[in-house]
């Protein structure tokens, strides 16, 4: 249908420009002024943050501080039986209205969660903006759980799990979180599979009146005007108050291993790495790019610039997949390397990839590694900034979790202030630090954490 609608959309095109070809043509130039993101804090205690692009299609977003590390103890999933939820009746609205409305103006509405925070979003062409953020209206604040919607929400909780079950990226991305932080951050994204379908009205309603209050949402927009979302952003019935502190994330590392009968291991090896707004953060993004954070030639080995990759083709003469990886969150982070190879030659890539990681805290990183680090550190940030999905949700988790947003000309200004020995310095903090291990596949050739560091 994808394919198919997009042919019917060109051929409309085509016919239309056709039919204006003999129409003499006049010249019209639009000026846009190029704007920056603009942050408001209304009085309610909600942050609006936008970015206006020109896109004839506006997105909002509504962002609450309630991801999987929210949850209680004796709630875990209970986020994503959220996300799940996020297509059911509300208080003003039935699940088929909002579905057929949304249909009507040819919008999109959807729901996503994270470590740290859920985002209800809408897409449509401006001219429809009123219906749109009207049904993000109902599902963002005015839930309503139906036992017979929440029941019958248990068989999508059941795909999502087998889904995940059947991931072996997924499962290796949760694991080590899991190693390295074991609650907090360790949280998974995917309820566990006992869980499934045992979550009841209460539950969900007690979730939600204790985080989706003003004081912990964003409204978040791209391609909108400001003024008009702050005003838009006023109609949002959002229930008042705080929400309550959440624990404090403490990295311990660890190791998790899971024997799987497939011929890979896909193995990650991660420290403590640096929180949101820290000031390791843009040099640790460099020192990514200088170890080689995955190849910019489709089909490449990445032999020519990751350090990470060429020490995988010195152990193995199978194909491979390896790269440095990170992750920041508002109090931590984690940084090392992931590789998935040949389960006879893992342990041969591991020791080999561990040393590699292991000479660039001897201030081995040169002024020419940094120089492309940082071409690439930029690439890679105003690339992501063109898609506007991204942006939206870069948009919301900034406001959210710092009450501002920096954009990439800002950024950009900071990435060239990062010095060499910065990027040194950091490389010796984080690489020597307490590493976390996790194995997926075929372990039989693949070492122990304590033989391998």
């Amino acid at each position: 249908m994808k394919y198919f609608g997009r042919s019917v959309a060109l051929a409309i095109k085509g016919r239309s420009l056709a039919g204006q070809a003999t129409v003499k043509q006049t010249e019209i130039r639009f000026k846009a002024t190029p704007q920056d993101v603009k942050v408001t804090k209304l009085s309610s205690g909600v942050t609006v943050a936008s970015l206006e692009n020109y896109s004839p299609v506006s997105r909002i977003a509504v962002v609450y501080g309630a991801g999987s590390r929210h949850e209680p103890s004796n709630a875990l999933g209970i986020t994503h039986c959220l996300r799940v939820a996020a297509n059911q009746s509300s208080k003003k609205a039935t699940a088929f209205s909002i579905a057929k409305n949304i249909q009507q103006i040819g919008g999109s509405l959807s729901c996503s969660t994270s470590r740290e925070m859920v985002m209800y979003s809408v897409s449509c062409l401006r001219k429809n903006l009123a219906t749109g953020v009207e049904h993000l209206n109902n599902v963002a604040t005015g839930h309503d759980f139906r036992p017979w919607e929440v029941h019958d929400a248990a068989n999508v909780q059941k795909q999502d799990v087998e889904i995940y079950s059947n991931s072996t990226e997924a499962q290796l991305i949760e694991a080590v979180h899991k190693a390295a932080y074991r609650d907090t951050l360790g949280q998974s994204l995917y309820m566990p599979s006992d869980r499934v379908g045992t979550f009841s009205c209460r539950d969900l309603e007690a979730f939600v009146k204790t985080y989706y209050v003003a004081h912990n949402a964003v409204i978040a927009g791209v391609g909108i005007d400001h003024d008009v979302l702050v005003h838009l952003a006023r109609k949002f019935t959002f229930a008042p108050g705080h929400a309550p502190e959440h624990k404090k994330a403490k990295y311990h590392g660890g190791e998790l291993r899971m024997d799987r009968r497939i011929p890979l291991v896909h193995a990650a090896v991660v420290t403590e790495g640096a929180a949101l707004g820290g000031a390791d953060l843009l040099p640790l993004g460099l020192l990514g790019f200088v170890l080689g954070a995955g190849p910019y030639v489709k089909y490449s080995g990445n032999l020519a610039s990751s350090r990470i990759a060429k020490a995988a083709a010195s152990a193995t003469s199978f194909p491979f997949v390896a790269s440095a990886i990170s992750a920041a969150y508002s109090d931590s982070g984690l940084f090392g390397f992931q590789v998935t190879t040949n389960a006879r030659d893992a342990g041969k890539v591991l020791k080999a990839i561990v040393t590699t990681m292991g000479q660039a805290t001897k201030n081995t990183i040169t002024k020419d590694d940094v120089l492309r680090a940082k071409h690439q550190l930029k690439a890679c940030m105003y690339m992501e900034a063109e898609g506007a999905e991204e942006t939206l949700k870069w948009i919301g988790a900034e406001a959210l979790l710092s009450g501002q947003v920096i954009d990439c000309s800002q950024l950009e200004s900071e990435v060239d202030k990062v010095t060499l020995e910065d990027v040194n310095r950091v490389a010796k903090k984080i690489l020597n630090g307490k590493p976390s291990m996790v194995a997926v596949g075929d372990l039989s050739s693949t070492p122990y954490l304590d033989e391998l560091i």
